[in-house]
């Protein structure tokens, strides 16, 4: 098990680093990353803040138009949620602080059921997370013109995301923008016109943003579960800045 502080400590380095890089403070985000990175290398094999990281490094390679570089990074990433997805089965399943009373009191009861559950919720989450590395080595195979993968990442990014977080989740509008200009660039405008009617429906009741979420929802306690909604909440997306 890794120390404590440091876990404590890549939590706090990945937050301030995702904040940086969406108000474009870029070199600010790059560093911060990369200290977390070194962090999760201590981090057990298939701890799912090690895919997050993995994903958040590769992110330096898209800002500096390194595409060559990235995919083999982000290629690797997509490999530790992998390992992440079989985490799960063993990882301690926490009580939600939330649940009433009634609901704490069945899961005492059926502690095994609703673990299953819960751990099933987890890997959709994970999965969606993973729909963010995804998004992203498909803009760098884009760049290298590998379209037809490029495209296969993009629809199985939307998919995931959208599974996992809903039709409202910024992520999942900004995966359909980049699939809407896919299907305008190749004049396939009922394509584009199903994701257009997709983003506009999304657009006037965006779900809450991801960072707030894990700032609502993170455990008092350095547990499995914080672990996994850390790595979940705190994988970013290459912004468009970066590659329009």
């Amino acid at each position: 098990m890794p120390e404590a502080a440091a876990e404590w400590e890549w939590d706090a380095l990945s937050a301030a680093a995702l904040e940086a890089y969406r108000a474009a403070r870029r070199d600010e985000a790059v560093h911060l990353w990369r200290r977390a990175a070194a962090l999760a290398g201590d981090f057990p094999e298939g701890d799912p803040r090690r895919a997050a990281s993995g994903n958040n490094s590769a992110l330096a390679f898209l800002i500096d138009q390194d595409h060559g570089g990235a995919v083999p990074a982000l290629s690797s990433a997509l490999a530790s949620w992998d390992a992440a997805l079989e985490w799960t089965r063993s990882m301690r399943v926490s009580a939600v602080a939330r649940s009433s009373l009634y609901h704490q009191r069945m899961e005492q009861r059926h502690v095994a059921a609703y673990g299953d559950v819960r751990r099933a919720r987890h890997r959709e989450f994970l999965g969606g997370a993973a729909a963010l590395t995804r998004f992203n080595l498909a803009i760098a195979r884009l760049f290298l013109d590998e379209d037809e993968t490029a495209d296969a990442l993009l629809a199985a990014a939307l998919a995931e995301r959208e599974q996992a977080f809903g039709p409202n989740n910024a992520e999942v509008i900004e995966i359909a923008r980049v699939l809407s200009g896919r299907a305008d660039a190749a004049e396939d405008d009922d394509r584009m016109s199903r994701y257009d009617a997709r983003i506009e429906a999304a657009a006037g009741n965006r779900a809450r943003d991801v960072l707030d979420t894990w700032r609502g929802e993170q455990p008092l306690e350095m547990n499995d579960t914080r672990r996994l909604l850390a790595a979940g909440y705190l994988t970013a997306m290459v912004h468009e800045r970066d590659f329009l």
